[in-house]
């Protein structure tokens, strides 16, 4: 379970910084095969780790689940899909209208700006009020 995990988390960071699978990999010196393998529960090599932390990987997050830097300094795109996410969680199966969605949306991204705020925190805090 927790190869299969950690293959998420790496895909999750894949896609947070906007690459597809090649490019993904060529930062980590690995082909696209390489790339399916690690995002199925392959373990990665430690050349494609350090690889891919240089463009900005969470590397601590892919391994451990643990964000390395806090919600606040993610970049702004990184931000959003982690309020996105939060509010997802947050709301499980119970559905917003796109209004209401929205505002949830940008709630969680302004509070993801605070230092002290974590994703969890959000997540938390829309299952207490949805």
């Amino acid at each position: 379970m927790e190869y299969f995990e950690r293959g998420q988390r790496l895909r999750e960071e894949r896609e947070r910084l906007g690459l597809n699978q090649t490019d993904f990999a060529s930062y980590g010196r690995a082909s696209k095969s390489s790339q399916i393998l690690y995002e199925k529960g392959k373990p990665p090599t430690a050349d494609y780790l350090a690889g891919i932390s240089l463009i900005g990987a969470d590397i601590t997050y892919i391994l451990t689940g643990r964000r390395e830097r806090p919600a606040s300094e993610l970049t702004d795109r990184a931000r959003l899909l982690a309020a996105i996410e939060a509010i997802e969680d947050g709301l499980g199966d119970k559905r917003l209208p796109p209004a209401k969605k929205a505002e949830a949306i940008l709630l969680a991204y302004e509070l993801l700006a605070e230092p002290a705020a974590s994703r969890d925190n959000v997540v938390e805090l829309i299952r207490r009020v949805a």
